[in-house]
């Protein structure tokens, strides 16, 4: 499914085609790692995934 987001790590917008309902990717702006999720509705919710990894911080 192609999605567009607002990325959470350089404030962009980005058009991806999402093959997952759940995904980490890297902004090739930034180099911060983001978490994109697809819900049932179509809408894709962005985080921004700490430096830790150990949570994701939601924008």
């Amino acid at each position: 499914m192609l999605v567009r987001f607002d990325c959470p790590a350089c404030g962009g917008s980005h058009v991806f085609d999402m093959p997952e309902t759940t995904i980490h990717m890297t902004c090739a702006t930034t180099a911060k790692t983001i978490q994109l999720r697809l819900t049932a509705g179509g809408d894709v919710r962005t985080a921004l995934v700490s430096e830790d990894d150990s949570e994701a911080v939601k924008s």
